[in-house]
């Protein structure tokens, strides 16, 4: 698989300059380009989208597509075997105690203008896989497998992870536009994360020190060949939808 592009949307303290952030990159990287499909090849190669028919053989206005949990998969495998841990709860309140009982102190319930009463859920769930030294937050990066809005939610929680002050890199990664019509029916992808990358940006005004970026991957080679297999959908959700309709 390829890397097209990876996009700094924030960087605080000067991060991406520093021999950290090169060597994550670097093994992010090398674990993107060493994902293949189908399994034993040399490459990456992704089946082309087709219609999908009825009984009788006429064209639906559906379309069979590539899931993307298992190429999430490939990736957290190879990120393992570089030493990387994956899927790890993140909550505020483990990340800094402090900061959650902090921002409670922000809001105000009105009319009583009196603060909040209702202790706020500290729990943003689990990133996909991260780096630490000595049980210290490193680096994490969430692999994009739902559709826009589950973007920005992994694009909101990194922000927080950045902003507690326990995560120097956070990277989420996403499809190009050319493979993400492949891919699971409105899957998360570049071209409609770009327009609100101003809006992350600005978060970098409450981070100490913190890098964001997306990294934006594709297909290395794109196949009409029915020999070249789909890669299988999930059993939930938008997936499962999109593989139950025939028309």
């Amino acid at each position: 698989m390829k890397v097209i592009r990876t996009v700094v949307v924030l960087d605080k303290g000067s991060v991406i300059d520093s021999q950290e952030w090169e060597k994550i990159h670097s093994t992010y990287a090398q674990a993107i380009q060493s994902m293949v499909h189908p399994a034993g090849g040399k490459n990456f190669t992704l089946r082309k989208k087709t219609r999908k028919l009825t009984a009788t053989g006429k064209p639906t206005t559906q379309w069979n597509r590539n899931g993307v949990t298992p190429i999430k998969e490939l990736f957290l495998v190879e990120m393992e075997n570089r030493l990387w841990r994956r899927e790890e709860p993140l909550s505020l309140k483990d990340l800094a105690g402090k900061y959650a009982e902090e921002i409670e102190d922000l809001f105000i319930e009105y009319p009583a203008k009196t603060k909040i009463t209702e202790p706020l859920y500290s729990s943003v769930g689990d990133l996909d896989c991260h780096f630490k030294i000595n049980d210290a937050w490193r680096a994490a990066i969430e692999w994009e497998t739902g559709n826009i809005s589950s973007s920005h939610r992994s694009m909101n929680k990194l922000c927080l992870a950045l902003m507690a002050g326990q995560v120097e890199v956070a990277v989420l990664i996403v499809p190009s536009r050319e493979m993400y019509p492949h891919l699971t029916d409105r899957i998360g992808n570049w071209l409609e994360l770009s327009p609100y990358l101003h809006f992350w940006k600005k978060a970098g005004t409450f981070v100490k020190k913190g890098l964001l970026a997306v990294t934006v991957v594709e297909h290395d080679q794109l196949t009409e060949d029915p020999g070249v297999p789909y890669i299988g959908q999930g059993k939930d959700g938008r997936s499962a939808e999109g593989a139950a309709k025939t028309d």
